[in-house]
C-alpha cells in the first residue's frame, strides 16, 4: 500500500459521507458504527452497545459517551466516545482528550454512587446497567463459580482527527481503586494498521520494562526446513500477570478469549496452589502455550528479551488466575514460575498457523470444533460461491455486481487500499458495492433470525450469535457438505437483503424513536415473528427477492406493520432491552402474541416444498458429481498438490500410516504410474477433506 496519509484521510472521509447517505444516517453515526465494527473484528472490543449519553450531573459536570461494553475475559468495563469531525484537517488536542476522558469517568462515578436515577427516566435501560456496574465494581472477593467482578476500566476515544504531537502519554491515574486504560484510535492509527497489511496491532513486549533481564529458554533443535522455531521457557509468574494486566484480552488468541468469556469460573486448584504451595506451582501446573511473530534473544541466546505479537493459545485460565491472585487475594507471586512452550511462526499465513496450533493445543479442554469456527472450511466455500455467483442486474445497474464475503478481518478495506489507480478503485467499488459487503458476524446474524428463528440469540451480540451459528453450520457440514451450494448461497443473500432492508424500514418509520436504541432487537424479532407465523408449507418468495435484489412491496408493507408491533412489545419491558430480548422466554412470549397477516402478503407467498426441492436437487447433483469425478478430480489437482499435501499432513502428525500410503498412491497416479480403485479414490478424497477441515491449505 503506497497511499499517502493525507490522501487516505480525504478518501476515508468521502467514504463515510457516501456510505452515511446510503444508510440514511449522519456521518458521525456511520463513523461510530464502522469504527466499532473494525475494533470488534480486531478483538479490541467485545459486542459494544451503542448508546450515546450526554447529561449534566453533580456540580454542573457533564457525563458523556457513545457506547459501552464489558470484556469478561479480562474483567473490564468499557466506555467509548466518538469524536468525529466532518473535515479531514482536524486535530485532537490534549485539552479535548482530557475533557472526553473526564466525561466518561463522570458517568462511572455517578453509577458507582448509585445516583443515575437522578438523571435518567425510570424506564431507561441505563439504570440497570448502572446498578450492574456498581455491584461488580464493589465486588472485592473471588466467586469461584462466577467471578463477574470489574477489575479495570477501559476508555476508548475513536476519532477521524489526527492526535496532537503534544500528546506524549495516555497514562491515567487509578479511578475508584480500579486501573484505568485509555486508548485513542485516531485516523493515523487506523492508517498505520492498514499500511502494515495486518488485521490487528501487534503487541511488543520487552522484558526489561518489567524489571527482568529476560525469560530463560532453550531452543528445540529439530531437523528439516520448518516454518516455525520452538522454545521451552520458564516464565516468572509476576511477569505473566503484569503483561496480562497491561494488555488484557489482546494477549489471548480469539478462541481462548471466547472460552474464558463463556466460563466465568476461577480455577480453584490454581488459586489454592498460589495461596498455600507457591513453590509447587511449577510442578503442578501444565503451563502455557504461546505463539509469537518474532522474538529477540540475549547475546548468549539463553534469554528471550522481547516478543512481538505474543498470543496465549492455551493457558488463558492460568494467566487470568495469576492476575486474580494479585488483585483479589493480594498474594505475592515471587515464587511462582510457569512453564511455557513458545512457537515463533515464520509461516506467511500467520493467523491460519496460530489458529491451527490453538486447535490442537486446546484439544484436551472442553473446546468444541465450533469454537474454532473462524477457521472452518465453510468460510472458504462461501467465499468461493460469492466470487462465482453474480447478483442479477437490477435497478440502475448495467453490469453484474457481486456480494463480497469478508472471510478475513478487514479484507474488503485492505483490497481497496492496495489499489492505487483511481479507475481500478472505482471498478472495484462497482463490482463489490459497500452495500453488498457481508462479514462473518453479519451472516451469522442474518441466518440465525431468518432460518434458525432465534432472535433472542441475535440479541445477545455477535460473539454469542456466532457461537450458536457455528454449532449449526459445523453440524450440517459434518453430515452434508454438499448442502452449501449455489442455492444455499442465494438463500443466504436473500436473508441479508431481508435483514438490511428491515433495518432501514425501522430506522425510517415515523413511530421509531431513535433515542431508544432498540433497533438491533426490533429487526431480528420482526423477521423471526413474520416467518414463524407463515401458513404451514409456505415461505417468502426468495426467488423474487434474489432476482430483484430487493424486497417486494407486500413484504415491505408487512415488515413495517409487524416492526411497529415489535417495537411496542419491547418498549413495554422493564430495564435493559438487550437483557430482556436476549432471553429465550421473551421470544417464546412474543411468539404467542396474535398476528394477523395482510391478505396480499399471504397471496405472494410460495410453496416451501419448491424451495426445499431446489436445494435438495442441487445436493444430489453435487453428490453425483463427486461419485463420478473422484479420479478426475484427483488427477486434475496435479502431482505437486498431492506431494505438498502429504508433506503438510506428515509435518503436522495428523496422518495414519494407511492415509500416508493412500496419498502416496495419489502421487503415483498423478505421475502416470498407478490407478487407484474406486474405493481407494473415495478414501483419498476423504483424506483431503479431513486435512482441509484441519486447516491445511495447499
Amino acid at each position: 500500500m503506497n497511499m499517502a496519509f493525507e490522501e487516505y484521510k480525504k478518501e476515508y472521509l468521502d467514504d463515510i459521507r457516501i456510505n452515511a447517505q446510503i444508510e440514511s444516517v449522519l456521518p458521525d453515526e456511520y463513523f461510530l458504527e464502522d469504527a466499532l465494527d473494525k475494533l470488534t473484528a480486531m478483538g479490541e472490543l467485545t459486542d459494544p452497545v451503542i448508546r450515546p449519553i450526554q447529561k449534566r450531573c453533580r456540580n454542573n459536570k457533564i457525563m458523556a459517551f457513545d457506547a459501552y461494553g464489558f470484556d469478561a475475559s479480562d474483567k473490564s468495563f468499557v466506555l467509548i466516545s466518538n469524536d468525529f469531525k466532518d473535515t479531514a484537517d482536524a486535530t485532537l488536542t490534549r485539552t479535548e482528550l482530557d475533557t472526553i476522558r473526564t466525561r466518561m469517568l463522570n458517568f462511572i462515578q455517578e453509577a458507582f454512587d448509585e445516583r443515575l436515577q437522578e438523571y435518567f427516566d425510570l424506564t431507561d435501560e441505563m439504570l440497570p446497567v448502572g446498578r450492574n456496574i456498581a455491584r461488580r465494581m464493589k465486588k472485592d472477593y473471588v466467586d469461584l463459580d462466577n467471578d463477574d467482578s470489574i477489575d479495570q476500566i477501559k476508555l476508548y476515544i475513536i476519532t477521524n482527527k489526527t492526535l496532537s504531537d503534544k500528546v506524549t502519554s495516555l497514562r491515567c491515574d487509578d479511578f475508584l481503586d480500579k486501573r484505568v486504560e485509555l486508548n485513542v484510535w485516531s485516523i493515523k492509527r487506523f492508517y498505520d494498521l492498514y499500511q502494515s497489511g495486518k488485521d490487528r496491532e501487534p503487541i511488543l513486549i520487552e522484558t526489561d520494562k518489567y524489571g527482568i533481564k529476560g525469560i530463560p529458554c532453550i531452543k528445540a533443535e529439530m531437523s528439516g526446513n520448518l516454518d516455525y522455531d520452538a522454545y521451552l521457557a520458564i516464565v516468572p509468574g509476576y511477569f505473566l500477570h503484569s503483561i496480562y494486566y497491561d494488555h488484557g484480552s489482546r494477549l489471548l488468541e480469539g478462541n481462548v478469549r471466547a472460552f474464558l468469556s463463556n466460563r466465568g469460573k476461577i480455577n480453584k486448584g490454581i488459586r489454592e496452589t498460589i495461596r498455600k504451595e507457591p513453590t509447587k506451582f511449577f510442578a503442578y501446573n501444565n503451563g502455557i502455550a504461546c505463539t509469537a511473530a518474532k522474538i529477540t534473544l540475549s547475546d548468549d541466546k539463553r534469554f528471550i528479551t522481547s516478543m512481538e505479537d505474543l498470543q496465549i493459545i492455551n493457558g488463558g485460565q492460568t494467566t487470568a488466575s495469576l492476575t486474580s491472585a494479585v488483585i483479589k487475594d493480594k498474594l505475592p507471586l515471587d515464587n511462582i514460575f510457569v512453564p511455557m512452550k513458545l512457537t515463533v511462526v515464520k509461516n506467511d499465513d500467520y493467523d491460519m498457523m496460530i489458529q491451527n496450533i490453538s486447535r490442537y493445543a486446546n484439544s484436551q479442554n472442553s473446546v468444541k470444533n465450533s469454537d474454532f469456527f473462524s477457521n472452518h472450511p465453510f468460510h472458504r466455500v462461501f467465499e468461493a460461491l460469492s466470487k462465482k455467483i453474480p447478483a442479477p442486474v437490477s435497478g440502475d445497474n448495467v453490469n453484474n455486481t457481486f456480494w463480497y464475503y469478508e472471510r478475513s478481518r478487514g479484507k474488503y478495506d485492505q483490497e481497496q487500499f492496495k489499489i492505487t489507480r483511481k479507475s481500478e478503485k472505482e471498478a472495484f467499488a462497482r463490482r463489490y458495492p459497500k452495500s453488498q459487503l457481508i462479514k462473518k458476524e453479519d451472516l451469522a446474524k442474518f441466518f440465525t433470525c431468518a432460518e434458525l428463528l432465534r432472535p433472542d440469540v441475535v440479541s445477545k451480540g455477535g460473539e454469542k450469535c456466532m457461537s450458536f451459528f457455528a454449532e449449526y453450520i459445523d453440524s450440517q457440514y459434518q453430515k452434508t457438505p454438499e448442502y452449501f451450494n449455489d442455492e444455499f448461497f442465494k438463500l443466504a443473500i436473500c436473508y441479508a437483503i431481508l435483514f438490511k432492508t428491515t433495518d432501514k424500514i425501522v430506522k425510517n418509520s415515523d413511530w421509531y424513536i431513535s433515542a431508544s436504541y432498540i433497533k438491533p432487537f426490533i429487526v431480528p424479532y420482526t423477521i423471526s415473528k413474520i416467518i414463524v407465523n407463515l401458513p404451514k408449507g409456505y415461505c417468502l418468495d426468495y426467488d423474487l427477492i434474489w432476482r430483484k435484489q430487493t424486497l417486494y412491496p407486500s413484504l415491505s408493507c408487512q415488515i413495517e406493520k409487524v416492526a411497529h408491533v415489535t417495537n411496542e412489545f419491547i418498549r413495554n419491558s422493564v430495564g435493559s432491552a438487550r437483557e430482556y430480548c436476549s432471553k429465550e422466554e421473551t421470544w417464546k412470549r412474543y411468539k404467542e402474541v396474535p398476528l394477523s397477516l395482510d391478505p396480499q402478503f399471504v397471496n405472494d407467498l410460495i410453496s416451501k416444498e419448491v424451495m426445499d426441492e431446489r436445494i435438495q436437487g442441487e445436493i444430489k447433483e453435487k453428490k453425483l458429481e463427486k461419485d463420478v469425478n473422484w479420479l478426475v478430480e484427483i488427477y486434475n489437482l496435479g502431482n505437486s498438490y498431492w506431494t505438498d499435501l502429504l508433506k503438510e499432513g506428515m509435518k503436522r502428525h495428523i496422518l495414519s500410516p494407511m492415509e500416508t500410503d493412500l496419498l502416496n498412491l495419489a502421487i503415483a497416479f498423478t505421475a502416470g504410474k498407478k490407478v487407484p480403485s474406486e474405493k481407494q479414490a473415495k478414501l483419498i478424497w476423504k483424506i483431503r477433506n479431513k486435512l482441509d477441515q484441519a486447516g491445511v491449505l495447499i
